[in-house]
């Protein structure tokens, strides 16, 4: 049945239920022209919005309708992992055709709920209208993190590690294997399709005393930019630490690519970059899925990386950038 057969109103009411996993922090959800949620005693509040356009952040080419509310759930979460935060409550937009199925949107809806149920996130309102074109998806979440315990950007220090949580390039694996129709990477297909974002880590991260984070969402280099920049120190690593799957190996030989390349420019892993204190060195390798790459030195802004042949690359600031061609 397409949208306009079944009409606006209908079609919310129809998507309303098990949308709550919360219930102890929202007053009312779905159903008024704003939602009332509870904000918790000694916590700063956390709020970030991301956009996913059909044809430019997804294609149901390469993911079924239900990966790509998971996807987008994942990026939302994803920035509040970066935080050291908690995520909370959601809202959500979405513009469509009027001849869409609306068995699309209700597989896509899907893909969000079992992100918010499996993180205790509330879907508690937003917003449905007709475009003529490509799908748009957006969503704004909220979330909290103890007073003045926000995990900024721009907290580096000079002699602190630089770190990451699990594989780096996984997603750009999985992608390139779709885009060239290659069998054999399973493992980073589903990176790439359902990326899961790094809640739990980032909260453990947080209260080890880290000083600075960010999600990887743009690839690595760029992401390193982003905290050399904030916090105008110079960060140096060593490509052959960065943690590659074994697929992006086998890819790279395939393609004849530089298989770091995928970490460093790839993006949508999802995964964080961090700097802590070197004294807490023994502590962080003690928490599953992470890998020390490198160090945070003095020096102008910039981001540097020990090549396999042993010599010095100034890294590119690049990643996915919506307005660079």
């Amino acid at each position: 049945m397409q949208l306009k057969d079944v009409g606006e109103f209908n079609f919310i009411h129809s998507i309303q239920d098990n949308t709550i996993y919360d219930p102890a922090t929202v007053v009312n959800g779905i159903g008024d022209d704003c939602a009332v949620y509870k904000s918790s005693i000694g916590y700063d509040q956390l709020i970030s919005t991301d956009t996913m356009v059909e044809g430019i952040h997804f294609s149901f080419h390469y993911m079924m309708p239900y990966d790509v509310g998971y996807r987008l759930m994942t990026a939302n979460l994803s920035d509040i992992a970066a935080m050291g935060g908690i995520p909370r409550q959601v809202v959500l937009s979405v513009a469509a055709e009027e001849y869409v199925d609306t068995d699309i949107l209700q597989d896509i809806y899907r893909g969000i709920k079992d992100q918010c149920r499996r993180f205790g996130v509330n879907l508690i309102g937003g917003d449905t209208v007709r475009i003529k074109g490509p799908m748009v998806w957006t969503i704004t979440i909220i979330g909290e993190v103890p007073f003045g315990q926000s995990v900024l950007r721009s907290g580096a220090k000079v002699g602190d590690i630089v770190g990451v949580t699990n594989y780096i390039g996984y997603a750009a694996t999985g992608l390139a294997a779709l885009t060239h129709s290659l069998q054999g990477y399973s493992m980073t297909t589903i990176g790439h399709q359902r990326p899961n974002p790094q809640i739990e880590l980032g909260i453990q991260l947080r209260e080890l005393g880290i000083h600075s984070m960010n999600d990887i969402s743009d690839g690595l280099s760029s992401e390193l930019w982003d905290i050399a920049q904030a916090s105008q120190v110079a960060i140096i690593i060593d490509e052959a630490r960065v943690p590659l799957h074994e697929e992006t190996y086998k890819l790279a030989a395939s393609l004849q690519t530089n298989p770091v390349d995928y970490a460093l420019y790839g993006g949508e892993d999802f995964q964080l970059v961090f700097t802590a204190p070197k004294s807490l060195e023994s502590s962080l390798q003690d928490l599953d899925g992470i890998t020390i790459i490198g160090e945070v030195i003095e020096g102008t802004p910039s981001v540097q990386a020990i090549t396999k042949d042993k010599t010095i690359r100034t890294l590119d600031g690049k990643g996915y950038n919506h307005f660079h061609e």
